[in-house]
């Protein structure tokens, strides 16, 4: 058996076979207990950005466009606490043909958010974004925007849908409905809000957005 296992050594050596290059995983992190981020009756603990008004229906956060808004009636409703490391839980409902998204990360203060007319850098750009999107052709739901494609069919559009994710030092996954969409790592922000898109433009006009059940817990190594 040994001799049989060193010849095979041998002519793997010989063929140039090398071990698979594996991304380490994270080192073992502590979870707190889950917490809302949401306490399904108002806006306690966000702020909204641009004018596409966020209200609570039926326990749910709900968005509709402004055409009329600023950024072709896009808007913003990120949290008022920064995150590092976090396990994030959330439903979400889109219009079929809709265009959402979650924010992670984003480091830009709200207060300069709130200053700046067209509510500053981008979200997706300052931190990153799990997508949603079930018609996008290359980042469909649960991809990262410009960072790492799922792939297609994970979301149900028109009805609820649970997504579920994990940012651990430089390195994301994103689950939608129980299904793995992205793991991934990415090299932007260490720390920021938590955010969802309302998203502009005449296509988006009349597509609805909601959010409820968001959860979070904190991770600790």
């Amino acid at each position: 058996m040994k001799r049989c296992f060193a010849l095979s050594l041998i002519l793997s050596a010989a063929a140039g076979c090398k071990e698979p290059v594996r991304t380490p995983e994270p080192p073992p992190a502590v979870a707190t207990p889950a917490a809302p981020l949401f306490n399904g009756r108002d806006l306690t603990g966000w702020v909204q950005v641009l004018d596409s008004k966020w209200t609570v229906e039926n326990g749910a956060l709900v968005a509709r466009q402004d055409p009329k808004g600023r950024r072709e009636g896009e808007s913003w409703l990120v949290t008022e606490k920064d995150y590092g490391d976090f396990l994030l839980n959330l439903k979400f409902r889109v219009t079929p043909g809709g265009n959402s998204g979650v924010f992670l990360r984003d480091p830009v203060p709200r207060s300069e958010r709130l200053r700046a007319a067209d509510g500053g850098k981008p979200p997706w750009d300052a931190g990153f974004e799990a997508n949603i999107n079930a018609e996008e052709p290359n980042y469909p739901t649960g991809s990262i925007w410009e960072i790492a494609k799922g792939p297609p069919g994970l979301e149900r559009p028109g009805e609820w849908n649970e997504m579920q994710v994990k940012v651990q030092g430089d390195r994301v996954w994103v689950w939608v409905n129980g299904k793995l969409a992205v793991e991934a790592t990415q090299k932007r922000s260490e720390r920021g809000a938590i955010g969802l898109q309302r998203h502009g433009t005449e296509r988006y006009r009349d597509k609805l957005v909601e959010f409820k059940d968001l959860t979070i817990q904190e991770l600790r190594g």
